[in-house]
């Protein structure tokens, strides 16, 4: 009986263990995994709403800014920007937005220079919402810029806010999908 005991301890010892061997065959899957190149994901995020009244899709395409602004009290704890593109219909926008700050307007056209890539400092106009939030401004001419876009890697905007005057964003824009 005795022996019995030492024989199933001895195996027991020596036998591998099947979490163990599991663990080794799931590195090796990481390993082989991680020499393969990663396809890289689109800076870009894109949904669809349907319109409650007309019951036609609205698309929507968002980037979101790479460097983050600083404001004075009451906006302060760090402001990101997003560009977005919306089809409503037969009508096409494209929006700056700010999570906490104001654009300056004088309730007209505006002017806001934009810089694609290396280029040159182009200047496109823009208006204020309807509704009169600071927090969003529309692109006067979206195609020619959505067309722009579709066509760089990285864009710098420099916008005029309240009370802190003209500030610089920056995005990465690469891979643009907009066929709307």
């Amino acid at each position: 009986m005795g022996a019995i005991i030492l024989s199933l301890i001895a195996i027991s010892i020596f036998m591998p263990d099947p979490e163990t061997t599991q663990a080794s065959a799931s590195e090796l899957t990481t390993k082989e995994t991680a020499t393969e190149p990663a396809i890289p994901e689109s800076v870009w995020s894109y949904s669809e709403d349907i319109d409650k009244m007309t019951d036609e899709k609205k698309y929507f395409a968002r980037v979101t800014s790479t460097n983050e602004i600083e404001f004075d009290f009451p906006y302060h704890g760090g402001s990101n920007f997003d560009i977005v593109a919306r089809k409503d219909g037969k009508e096409t926008d494209l929006m700056l937005t700010v999570t906490k700050g104001q654009f300056i307007s004088s309730m007209g056209d505006e002017i806001i220079s934009m810089k694609f890539d290396n280029g040159k400092v182009e200047k496109y106009y823009y208006t204020m919402a309807a509704d009169g939030s600071a927090d969003v401004i529309f692109f006067s001419n979206p195609a020619k810029i959505i067309k722009k876009l579709k066509g760089a890697k990285k864009v710098k905007i420099e916008a005029m806010f309240y009370d802190a005057g003209k500030k610089v964003i920056e995005f990465d824009v690469d891979g643009l999908k907009w066929n709307h």
